[in-house]
């Protein structure tokens, strides 16, 4: 039996409304009941996740910024691990609208999310007020601590850019895409496994004690590493691909995680059994 579940947000626990279901709050409500400890790694600024995890109605550590960063469950930052400022800058001076107009920059820092002033008519967020963003410079940004930066665009685009990336840092920091038109660059020494062990030796757990849920590329090491790990049915092209003898599970619409927590522990709800 695990003793920790670790599950992703976008595209895993969250359903296609980008909420976390009312079956899938209850289980795992029963799974802390059960004495079993559940954990959010995802790639959203703690804000993002913090509220995510109020809906729910819990209060847990949450492992944030793709393991880039971790706070407890009162809010206080535990962990955190920044670019380095010459791969910062030089993602940065990319012209990335030369690749595609249709590309927005996005900054992850210190828990607050920067969009540039750069911003063209076609704002993926603007019409989502759950989205809690600001508006920086460039050169505003380049005066902080960065943990990531990430860019949202077509997928066939994003692609070009990913070599641009790497040519410019050398191939020095881990790039990966969490949704086809989602391609995110952090630290090379930031994924969700590292940071699920950091927490671990807080918590007292090992990575042989987790099972875990994930759907992008950012998921990988993490589903890799820990004892148990599944791939949403939904989950990007890239990691089944990477990974092909792990389990491929319902999909986030669908209640993937939840149910299979539900064959795993046992769990029932309203007295019937839910299989896949």
């Amino acid at each position: 039996m695990y003793k920790v579940v670790v599950s992703d947000l976008d595209g895993t626990l969250l359903n296609s409304d980008q909420e976390v279901s009312e079956l899938s709050k209850k289980v795992i409500r029963e799974l802390l009941k059960k004495g079993i400890r559940f954990y959010i790694a995802t790639g959203r600024a703690y804000p993002d996740a913090k509220q995510i995890m109020e809906s729910i109605g819990i209060k847990i550590p949450l492992i944030t910024a793709n393991g880039g960063v971790i706070n407890d469950k009162e809010g206080n930052e535990i962990y955190r691990n920044n670019l380095d400022e010459k791969y910062r800058d030089a993602i940065l001076d990319i012209d990335y609208l030369s690749v595609s107009d249709l590309i927005h920059i996005n900054i992850y820092s210190d828990n607050r999310w920067f969009l540039t002033d750069n911003i063209r008519k076609v704002n993926p967020f603007e019409e989502d007020p759950s989205y809690m963003y600001e508006i920086a410079s460039l050169e505003e940004i380049k005066k902080r601590d960065v943990t990531k930066i990430f860019f949202i665009g077509p997928h066939k685009e994003l692609l070009k850019l990913e070599k641009i990336i790497l040519d410019r840092t050398n191939g020095e920091v881990n790039i990966a895409f969490t949704h086809p038109e989602c391609l995110e660059a952090f630290d090379m020494g930031v994924n969700k496994a590292k940071a699920i062990e950091k927490l671990g030796e807080w918590k007292g757990f090992s990575l042989e004690d987790v099972v875990a849920f994930g759907d992008g590329f950012n998921d990988y090491e993490m589903l890799k590493y820990v004892k148990k790990g599944y791939i949403m049915k939904n989950a990007h092209y890239k990691l089944k691909e990477a990974l092909p003898r792990h389990e491929v599970v319902t999909s986030n619409s669908r209640n993937g995680v939840a149910l299979k927590l539900m064959e795993i522990y046992d769990i029932k709800i309203n007295g019937e059994d839910y299989n896949i």
